[in-house]
C-alpha cells in the first residue's frame, strides 16, 4: 500500500512538470512546426492530449497542437494534397505528432506489467520515431468523420497489423470497406515518403532508427 501511494505521488509529480510545459516556446527553440500553419484543412485531435486513449489518462496536458520535424510536416501536407486527389471530401486527421520524453517516461511507466508494455517505447537512447518528430499518427476523415479501418486508433490487437489484413479480410474480421480505406491511406502516405509499422495501421515514420538518431536530438523537455 505504501509503495502504491509512492508511485502515485511520483506520477503525479510527473504529470504536473509535463502539463507545465510551453510547448509553442519548446518545439520553436528546437525548429519544429505546427503542421496547421502549413495546411489549415488537416484536423488535429492529440489522443494523449484526453483520455481517448488506450490508458484512459491525459498524458500531453495542454498540447494540442501537431508538431514535426520541418522536412517531415511537408511530407504530412503532401500525403493531404495526394489524399484530396482522390476525394475532396477527404482530410487527414493527426492523432499523435512530436512526443516529448516527459510523457514517453510516463507512458512507460504506466504500461509496466500490463499487456500494453510491448507496444510503447522505452523512453532511453532517446526514446521512438516520435520523441524525435520522426513519425505520424493518422487517419483518415470523410465529411469530419472518421473511415472505418477495422480496428481503432490504440487499438493493440493482431487485427491492427498490417501484414495479415489479407488474411483477416477472407475470413471476415476485416470488411472489405476497410481493407479498402486502409490501402488508401497507405497508398497516400507512402507516396508522401513515409514507411510503415507493421502492427499499427494508424502509425507512419521517416528515417532509419540509426540515422535519426545520428543526426537529430531527441525531444527532451
Amino acid at each position: 500500500m505504501r509503495r502504491f501511494i509512492l508511485t502515485f505521488f511520483i506520477s503525479i509529480l510527473a504529470m504536473s512538470k509535463t502539463f507545465a510545459v510551453d510547448y509553442d516556446a519548446e518545439f520553436a527553440k528546437m525548429g519544429f512546426v505546427d503542421v496547421q500553419t502549413l495546411d489549415s484543412t488537416i484536423h488535429v485531435d492529440l489522443k494523449y492530449s484526453s483520455t481517448d486513449n488506450f490508458m484512459g489518462i491525459n498524458m500531453y496536458g495542454d498540447l494540442y497542437k501537431a508538431y514535426l520535424r520541418p522536412e517531415i510536416a511537408k511530407m504530412v501536407i503532401n500525403a493531404q494534397k495526394y489524399l484530396k486527389e482522390i476525394n475532396p471530401e477527404y482530410s487527414l486527421v493527426i492523432y499523435d505528432a512530436a512526443r516529448p520524453l516527459s510523457a514517453q517516461r510516463m507512458m512507460y511507466e504506466k504500461v509496466q506489467g500490463t499487456k500494453f508494455s510491448q507496444y510503447v517505447a522505452k523512453p532511453v537512447n532517446g526514446g521512438g520515431y516520435h520523441n524525435y518528430g520522426c513519425a505520424v499518427d493518422v487517419t483518415i476523415l470523410y465529411k469530419g468523420e472518421p473511415l472505418d479501418m477495422g480496428a481503432g486508433f490504440d487499438e493493440f490487437s493482431t487485427l491492427s497489423h498490417i501484414n495479415n489484413e489479407s488474411y483477416n479480410l477472407k475470413i471476415g474480421k476485416l470488411s472489405q470497406e476497410a481493407y479498402n480505406n486502409r490501402q488508401i491511406l497507405r497508398k497516400v502516405m507512402r507516396k508522401a515518403g513515409f514507411h510503415t509499422y507493421r502492427c499499427e495501421w494508424w502509425h507512419f515514420k521517416c528515417y532509419t532508427k540509426k540515422y535519426m538518431r545520428s543526426n537529430f536530438k531527441s525531444i527532451d523537455f
